[in-house]
């Protein structure tokens, strides 16, 4: 059945199986099946080339699971009857492309929404068990820095980087970032690629079904300078009833994100 409210598209909220059923869930591009019986769980996942192959987001029970699939297999003394996906960010950060040149004029600043792809934590539940890690979306490597020595690695994926919140479509397997970007320099500035440092971000969930990241804040001071940058902790303005998920992955270091933001207005 096809999500078609909020409750609906709380693809994370644990589902109870019966042993020796199946269920399935499609979540954007991404297809996982599972199956419980009494000693085992077996689960197997695939990708669509494209989102239009596969339903935005539906969970249902399965007859089966789809015998082209190499199904993997959990075993336990008595498996437990729960099941929970959870969505988390990347393991590193995002570098996103702007569809369209995007220029912030001198003492100016916008907010742009950028959404990037979530991975999903496939967890059985009373006693905790995670199973599997998948990434929704798979992305191309790139290296992110001002030099083939300095930088570092991450994923590359495509924004649109809208400015009008009310314009975000509702996309369950993706999360918003929101990025204040500052311009206080005396120059116009164009910004093309942007690093989000997904794995210090936690997830939230929105009222309306949206996953949401932590925003972040880039100032920029001239072309010579590094751009400045804080993360901060989302707001109903936001994102209204919003409910912490996942925690970030990571603690940042003093100083382990100016790597990420150099050069981060690079064309």
């Amino acid at each position: 059945m096809t999500a078609k409210n909020s409750a609906d598209n709380a693809w994370w909220l644990p589902v109870e199986l019966a042993t020796d059923s199946c269920w399935s869930f499609n979540i954007g591009p991404l297809s996982i099946y599972v199956k419980r019986q009494a000693q085992q769980w077996q689960l197997a996942y695939e990708r669509a080339s494209t989102i239009g192959e596969r339903e935005l987001l539906s969970s249902s029970a399965a007859l089966c699971m789809p015998p082209q699939l190499k199904a993997e297999r959990y075993m336990f003394r008595q498996s437990p009857a729960a099941l929970c996906l959870k969505p988390v960010l990347m393991d590193r950060p995002v570098v996103v492309k702007t569809l369209q040149p995007v220029h912030v004029p001198p003492a100016e600043q916008t907010t742009l929404y950028i959404s990037s792809p979530v991975s999903v934590r496939v967890s059985l539940q009373q006693p905790e068990y995670l199973l599997q890690e998948i990434a929704i979306a798979r992305l191309s490597d790139t290296w992110f820095g001002p030099s083939t020595q300095v930088g570092e690695l991450c994923y590359a994926d495509k924004t649109h980087a809208r400015y009008n919140k009310n314009e975000l479509p509702l996309r369950p397997h993706r999360a918003i970032t929101p990025v204040v970007v500052q311009n206080t320099s005396k120059q116009m500035l164009s910004l093309s690629k942007i690093s989000i440092p997904v794995p210090y971000l936690a997830v939230y969930s929105s009222a309306d079904g949206n996953l949401w990241t932590d925003p972040i804040t880039l100032q920029h001071e001239g072309a010579n300078s590094l751009a400045r940058f804080k993360t901060g902790t989302l707001s109903a303005a936001d994102a209204s009833g919003a409910t912490l998920i996942s925690p970030a992955r990571a603690v940042p270091e003093k100083h382990s994100l100016i790597r990420a933001f150099t050069n981060i207005f690079a064309e």
